[in-house]
């Protein structure tokens, strides 16, 4: 079968446009696929796109030939009050602290074990109420926060939330950290903290702390550069979605139901022993996020191309009085990092 373009997978809408569908060799064509765009060969982000592509269409293939038979990438679910059955053909399974996360092309969907109501209402009731404080601040920020598309409790007890995401080309972004072989460039790095400071402040001043910003409760989809004025849709947008967490966030007067490890490790001991949180638990929680993705969660070896003034903002235990002005400080960070708007482009065009 003859080898497809990295412009014609990404154009393709059914497995054959790529596939043989030959149950004995497809399993060797998807991994020539893979291996023909490795970042060892190619370092752009088009590339992890490309082989996230053929990998959804793999399991499509796989669903496909195996037909009459169940998927090991089919997620069932039955809704215990309306007995309607969903399926889903899913591309990630992660576990989470209180269930599962399953990841589609469309939706991010948890699965919450029966026995944690508690948090799966605290899901719905923090993630599906943000305050729009004016039109054009809700343009920015929108897609960083849930699209809540269904929840319900399902016939075996357990409870689900099913979310939308904007765009088919927004992953894990563990799954892109992999891809990578554990380290972004740090360009890469600062676009997304910028994005997850602007996050923050928008939780500080309505009165929230998310309390779960760590690489498993983000998503990220590389975009493009658009310019001003330019006709985009969604897809274009670089986009850095917090669709996991919420399970644990509180208002200002609210008391910490539960934190992930990785959160109670870096937040301030005063919130540790007021049992509240504040906006030093997202913004500890973003340098932390930051070590990780530059390679070194520790921050004691971080590799020789990271920009002095990145290096000392990410292992700097300093807050300023409020997200606004971390927010603020971080921008002069970059400027001195990497100058006045030259972020390398993460290339997704396919030529």
């Amino acid at each position: 079968m003859k080898r497809r373009s990295s412009q014609e997978i990404m154009a393709a809408v059914r497995p054959q446009d790529i596939f043989s569908m030959n149950a004995d060799t497809i399993e060797q064509e998807k991994d020539e696929y893979l291996e023909e765009f490795k970042p060892q060969a190619y370092s752009t982000v088009k590339n992890f796109l490309v082989t996230q592509k053929v990998i959804t269409l793999y399991r499509e293939a796989m669903a496909q030939i195996s037909y009459g038979a169940s998927s090991n990438y089919e997620l069932m679910l039955t809704n215990k009050a309306s007995g309607e059955t969903y399926e889903y053909l899913y591309e990630y399974v992660y576990d989470v602290k209180i269930g599962k996360m399953y990841v589609t092309a469309e939706n991010v969907i948890f699965v919450i074990d029966s026995v944690n109501k508690k948090y799966y209402e605290n899901y719905i009731k923090k993630a599906t109420k943000i305050p729009r404080l004016n039109k054009d601040i809700w343009n920015n920020i929108q897609y960083m926060f849930p699209n809540l598309e269904d929840h319900f409790r399902e016939e075996n007890g357990n409870w689900i939330i099913i979310i939308n995401k904007p765009s088919r080309q927004i992953y894990p972004l563990r799954e892109i950290l992999k891809f990578f072989n554990g380290r972004l460039k740090p360009e890469y790095v600062a676009s997304i903290l910028t994005r997850l400071y602007y996050f923050a402040v928008y939780m500080e001043i309505t009165c929230m702390q998310h309390n779960g910003i760590t690489i498993d409760n983000i998503f990220f989809a590389p975009g493009k550069e658009v310019a001003e004025g330019e006709t985009f849709a969604v897809q274009d947008i670089r986009i850095v979605g917090v669709y996991g967490g919420w399970f644990f966030t509180t208002s200002s007067e609210e008391i910490i139901r539960g934190l992930s490890k990785e959160v109670f490790d870096v937040m301030p001991y005063i919130c540790k022993q007021s049992g509240y949180s504040s906006f030093q638990v997202d913004t500890n929680s973003i340098k932390s996020l930051a070590r990780e993705l530059l390679g070194d969660s520790t921050g004691k070896n971080l590799k020789d191309d990271i920009p002095e003034a990145l290096r000392e903002w990410v292992t700097s235990t300093y807050s300023y009085k409020n997200a606004y002005e971390e927010y603020y400080a971080w921008e002069k960070v970059v400027t001195r990092s990497f100058g006045s708007h030259r972020f390398v482009p993460m290339d997704i065009s396919i030529d």
